[in-house]
This record gives C-alpha cells, structure tokens and sequence, in this order.
C-alpha cells in the first residue's frame, strides 16, 4: 500500500514537472546553472568534489540529462488559494538509460518569491522498464542502484520444464 501511495505521488509529480511547457526564464535558467555546478560532497559527504552535472553524466555513461525547474508539485491549481503564496522552488534532473530505465534527481533550490536558498536533495529515484518506482535513500547510493543488474521480469524467466 505504501509503495503505491509512493508510486502514485512520483508519477503525479513528474507529470506537474514535464506539464511546463513554457520556455525557461532568465531565474530558472540560473537556477539550473546552479544545481548543475553544485558539488555532490555538499549533498552527500560520501561522495567526491564533484560537480552534481559531471557525477550524472559520468555514473550515467554520458546519455542526456534533462533539467527542469517546478514548483516541488506544491501549487493547487485554485487561483485564489496559490495567488498570495510562495512555492518552493525544484530542479529536476532526468535521464533515460540504455537500459530503458529513468534515473530522477529532484532537488530543492529555494523559494521562487523570495529568492534562492542551499540545494538539498528531496527525492532519487529510478524507473524501471515496467514502471515500478525504486526509490534511492542517498544520493550516494546511486551508482550501485544505477549499475545494479536489472531484476527478472515473469516474461523473462525460463519455461518450467514439466510445462
């Protein structure tokens, strides 16, 4: 149930992130800028001076990172109740495997009135070919569950031999 509940909340969320379709402004693009550049060491200790841009691409075998500013999936499409509020501010980053399964790194940049804040990480997690979300505790783990073999589907297990 919970996994649902998880799975559910990742899918409603990427699909607030890619419903954006407006070109990036000036603060968004800066705010990518900033989160590509960002050290991993900072968001994770276990992991080396590297910027968050050069760690995705290397762990990710060079395939395109997608960058995308949102607003954390908190707005409630009602005008009158999101007029008067101030929204987090998010950058997304997504990339396809050769593989076929989605690595997402959602991270928190500030608020978009009042200005920017210290990147943190609020979400990793991958997807796989049949859509099941696994989410990553640690940024630093994500190179094991990125190089980790993928797990058999039904369809891929061998015929039972009395069959």
């Amino acid at each position: 149930m919970r996994q649902t509940i998880l799975n559910l909340c990742f899918v409603l969320f990427t699909a607030c992130l890619w419903a954006q379709t407006s070109p990036a402004t000036e603060t968004e693009k800066a705010a990518i800028q900033r989160v590509k550049n960002t050290q991993v060491s900072s968001l994770d200790r276990s992991l080396p001076k590297v910027s968050l841009e050069f760690f995705l691409k290397s762990e990710g075998g060079g395939v395109p990172i997608g960058w995308k500013v949102s607003d954390c999936g908190e707005q409630t499409r009602s005008p009158a109740v999101d007029h008067e509020r101030d929204f987090p501010k998010c950058v997304a980053a997504e990339m396809e495997l050769t593989d076929r399964r989605t690595v997402a790194v959602l991270l928190s940049v500030g608020m978009f009135k009042t200005g920017s804040g210290v990147p943190a990480v609020l979400s990793v997690t991958i997807i796989d070919r049949s859509g099941l979300i696994r989410p990553v505790r640690h940024l630093g783990d994500l190179p094991a569950e990125m190089h980790r073999p993928l797990l058999k589907q039904p369809k891929d297990l061998p015929i039972p031999v009395g069959a």
